[in-house]
């Protein structure tokens, strides 16, 4: 199944893009095995709010808004200001706006993108897009990707509970009427709701002038989800959906039909042993602690106290992702790590 055209090969979403972290990979295999030390993370994905203003069933953040029920908890601008300094001072490179709901709820976040640029990193955000406007360093961004799901306003209300589609859409004109430089892609999620609409989605992201229009499968089988559950998807009607996406291509406005995380029926894929690529990112939630990973927040299993130390290593080598992991962002960067830097499949000596 074609995920990107051949001439847009080396993109944000290929996961072939682990390779080029090969010596970082090294340094966490052998801080693994007990030799030297742990490198500072490549990025810090950063939850800066406990709260969202709309109510999407499929949310990713769960544990924040219904699970946990911690109520809203949000950074205030000196702790933002002191993270990211001790970031940059660490050696990460870059930070993304994430969040336990939606980022740009925390109007403490005005100013911060451009702060932490000018300390070295670079920065990223995925949001609903209904804030946008209210953001003038947003456009310093090195890529913004926004949760659409569907241009129709009736199929956007009944997937993401409010009716802000038209809001969101005028939102993202604006934005790339700004002369931005960022790469702003618009993400939709494949869905029993939105099936029918999606070919009109990507039109409509192509005509509003985004870069990168986003396509995948759902995942609703995480532990996380109170609904866990299986969809079955219609595979062939998927494969029509993607083809016509592609179709609309131009050498402005690219389609990424990304489905390598996943099997033959679209469930998510593990097909890795262990937990070896984690380090590659730092998540730091709301309540100002350090996780693992993005898909274990909020669980004190998967706490770091800090950064590098043993505690944190017997943590990491103790997780068994075949009985601990729903799902795993970073699958294909875990399976790299094991036939590449440990089992040197490819040779990596030879070019």
């Amino acid at each position: 199944m074609t995920e990107w055209n051949c001439k847009s090969k080396y993109n944000s979403f290929n996961s072939y893009k682990g390779l080029t972290y090969y010596e970082h990979y090294k340094k966490i295999v052998a801080w693994l095995d007990g030799k030297g030390q742990l490198p500072a993370p490549i990025e810090a994905s950063l939850d800066p709010i406990s709260h969202c203003n709309q109510k999407c069933y499929y949310c990713n953040s769960q544990r924040y808004l219904r699970k946990n029920n911690i109520g809203i908890q949000s950074w205030d601008k000196d702790f933002i200001g002191d993270t990211l300094s001790n970031l940059a001072e660490m050696g990460c490179k870059a930070f993304c706006w994430g969040g336990g709901g939606e980022a740009l709820l925390n109007n403490n976040v005005l100013g911060m993108t451009e702060y932490g640029v000018g300390l070295g990193m670079e920065c990223s955000i995925i949001t609903n897009g209904v804030y946008l406007h209210k953001f003038d360093d947003i456009g310093l961004c090195r890529w913004i990707g926004i949760s659409l799901d569907s241009a129709v306003p009736e199929v956007y209300e009944k997937i993401r509970g409010t009716n802000d589609c038209l809001n969101v859409l005028y939102n993202i004109e604006n934005l790339v009427k700004s002369g931005s430089k960022a790469d702003i892609c618009v993400k939709v999620l494949i869905l029993p709701e939105n099936i029918d609409t999606i070919v009109y989605t990507c039109r409509v992201a192509r005509d509003i002038g985004v870069t990168d229009f986003h396509l995948r499968p759902v995942d609703l089988c995480r532990k996380d989800y109170k609904g866990c559950r299986k969809i079955k998807l219609d595979r062939k009607k998927i494969e029509e959906i993607f083809t016509d996406c592609h179709k609309m291509e131009t050498n402005d406005f690219h389609v990424y039909t990304v489905t390598h995380k996943y099997n033959e029926d679209f469930s998510t894929k593990q097909d890795f042993d262990k937990c070896l690529a984690s380090p590659l990112v730092t998540q730091i939630c709301t309540d100002k602690k350090i996780y693992a990973c993005v898909d274990h927040r909020l669980e004190q299993r998967f706490e770091v106290h800090n950064w590098g130390s043993e505690k944190h290593r017997q943590m990491i080598k103790s997780i068994l992702p075949i009985r601990e992991c729903s799902k795993c962002t970073w699958c294909e960067y875990n399976k790299q790590v094991e036939d590449v830097v440990i089992k040197d499949r490819m040779c990596v000596n030879f070019p």
